[in-house]
Formats: structure tokens, sequence, C-alpha cells
């Protein structure tokens, strides 16, 4: 099955080498049974669905539970080369347990004929549901999960890989981290799901990829979702950082990004590292780069990190969540969480200038009170 699949993958690409100015074309693999009136019913549904991602192609019980179940496939096909530089090419429609449901994987290739190079975006999977004659898709999470294991902790319901065993102890120290945050955001806890994988590739794969660029960029990490979904790819049971991101998700839905890392890396550091040790690492790393202006790099996702994995942006914003809360308190901070203007604007509300960041930083840095 894989080596037809692989074979397909590259008939697609050689194909799509001489189709570059097509707008949007599903290719079909010659491996699916077309005289099939189901796989022929599946493979027009899901034409019709890519064209233009209407919903009304998905199963309704999905978006109770997702705010946006298939945002995964938004925009898949747009590239460097145009909005329909990915084409969608169907690989396979795969049986299940259930007669009911099939699982439809498609791939998204491009081929640039500056460099004659294929690239493949991503191999996505997803459910399609059979209703008579109507064909509705799902989200590929729920049958990912479908024999994991569960254990619900007060407000917390963890889903754990088959492969590996919940650790009580994290789960008694999450479930202090979720009391302590609450209280800080002066609410009930949340009720959160959360899906303990082994690691980020494992994440991918029960969100439906078989191939996406970033699945094995790092051996941990994990990140929150709507409707308070924690997915966590630490190979652990405990992830304060994400669960912070839920909550600021609720209460300031339109955070400057660059002080919501802050927060959630002043509450769970980043990774495997608490904040205390990221603080001490971001001593050492300002004596060893004194010319560093924190002013100069407000992008809290640019290539800076302390041992392959912390990003030293983030550290910096904690630390400004941390001067901020010492001296104004936990209501001027809120107040820069609800505003909408630029970050430069945000930070001189707490006396934060670019003329006097480092300075203000390196004072901070030094109380050791934290």
């Amino acid at each position: 099955m894989y080596q037809k699949l692989f074979l397909f993958i590259c008939i697609s690409i050689f194909s799509l080498g001489f189709c570059q100015k097509l707008e949007f074309h599903l290719s079909i693999s010659p491996f699916i049974d077309h005289r099939n009136s189901l796989n022929q019913n599946i493979i027009n549904t899901f034409s019709e669905f890519l064209i233009g991602k209407d919903k009304k192609y998905w199963l309704a019980t999905d978006f109770e539970k997702y705010p946006q179940p298939y945002y995964e496939l938004f925009d898949i096909e747009a590239g460097r080369l145009g909005e329909n530089f990915y084409q969608p090419s169907l690989m396979a429609i795969l049986p299940t347990k259930n007669e009911k449901q099939k699982i439809v994987k498609v791939a998204f290739v491009g081929y640039d004929p500056a460099t004659e190079n294929n690239n493949i975006k991503a191999i996505y999977n997803l459910v399609a549901n059979v209703f008579k004659d109507k064909i509705l898709f799902s989200r590929y999470l729920d049958y990912a999960v479908q024999d994991w294991k569960s254990l619900q902790k007060k407000s917390v319901v963890y889903r754990t890989s088959p492969t590996r065993t919940f650790n009580l102890n994290e789960i008694e120290r999450q479930e202090k981290d979720v009391q302590r945050i609450s209280k800080f955001f002066e609410t009930e806890p949340i009720d959160i799901t959360y899906y303990s994988c082994i690691s980020p590739a494992e994440v991918f794969k029960i969100k439906g990829f078989d191939f996406h660029p970033m699945m094995y960029a790092d051996e941990s990490g994990g990140l929150a979702e709507n409707k308070n979904i924690v997915f966590s790819g630490n190979n652990s049971d405990y992830y304060t950082h994400e669960i912070v991101h839920l909550y600021t998700a609720k209460f300031f839905p339109k955070s400057n990004r660059f002080l919501d890392e802050g927060l959630a890396t002043y509450f769970g550091g980043s990774g495997k590292f608490p904040y205390v040790w990221q603080r001490s690492q971001l001593k050492k790393f300002w004596l060893k780069n004194p010319t560093f202006s924190i002013s100069e790099h407000y992008d809290v996702y640019e290539d800076l990190f302390f041992e392959k994995e912390t990003p030293v942006l983030y550290v910096f914003s904690a630390l400004i969540c941390e001067r901020t809360l010492r001296l104004f308190g936990k209501e001027k901070l809120f107040k820069m969480f609800e505003r909408e203007d630029s970050l430069p604007e945000i930070l001189k509300s707490v006396g934060l200038t670019k003329e006097n960041m480092n300075i203000e930083l390196m004072k901070e840095l030094d109380r050791d009170a934290f």
C-alpha cells in the first residue's frame, strides 16, 4: 500500500510540473476504484469542499467541539508562487472498522519551475462520514484517539497515547497550577481536554498529518487550541505554559502575541524548563551579548533559543510581565493585554521605551527576587 501511495505522489508531482498556471485542480490516484459509487461520491464531495471550504460539507457536531474543525486546511494550497501553488492530490480512500466511515488521505504538492524542485507541503487525513447518499467530513482527531486512555482530574480531562501511562505526580502538580492560574484570572477553572503525546510528531499525527514540515523540527513542544484543548508533545501530563494561553484567549482574545507568550512563560516556563531557570539563562545571554537591544527584537518567533528549546524573547517578555506586576500590579498588566495598539505604545504605558528598555530590564533581572 505505501509503495503505491509513494508512486502516486511521484505521478502527481510529475504532472504538476506541466500545469503551474492551473487554478484549483484535484488529482485522483489511479489506485482508487472509480467504479465504486461510494468512492465517486466521496471524490465529488471532497472536490466541492476544497473549492470553497464551505462548512455545509462538514459534520455539524464537529463545530460544537471545535470552533474551526478544519482550520489546518485554510489556505493550505497557498505558497510563495501563488494561492494555488500546492495542488491537492487525493491519495487514498481507506476503510475503517465502521462501514459508514472512510479515511480520506490527501497530499498538497507543488512544483517550482525556477528550481525544478517538487515540494510536498503536507499529507493530511480527514474522515468521510456516510449518510445514505450524502457525505459529510469530520476531523481526524476523534478517530485517532478513540482507543486512548482517559482520566479526569477536576477541570482537566487527560487523554494519553497508548504507548505511555499517566504520571499522577505531574497531574497533581498541574492541578495546583490550574488553581493558581484561575485565582490569578479571578475565575473558575476552565474545563480543559489535554492530549498527552510522546512527541510533537504524535501531536501532528492525531491532528491528521502524515507529513508536515514541522513534525520533526523539535523533540518537544505543543499548542493550545480554541475550545480549551491542549496538545502536549512533551511525553508529560504537565504543560502550564499552554494552559495559560487558554485563559488569555478567553479573557484577552486580541492580546499582543509577544506579551501573551511572556505571561505563559512567567507562569509555566517554556518546554521542559521553568521560568526561574530561564531567567538565570537570560543573565548569561546578556553577558555574552552586551549590545543586544530588546527594543529591536519584538518578533516573538525570532530564531533565538536557550538550549535549542527556550525562545529567548519569551523570557524577555516574561521579565516585562514580572516587572509590570511588581511595579503596577495585576490590573495594569490586564490593561496591557486589552490594548490593541502597537507593542511600543503598550510598553510605554509601563515606562518602557526604546531608550530605557535595556537598563530597566537589567535592573529587574538583577533583583533576583523571583
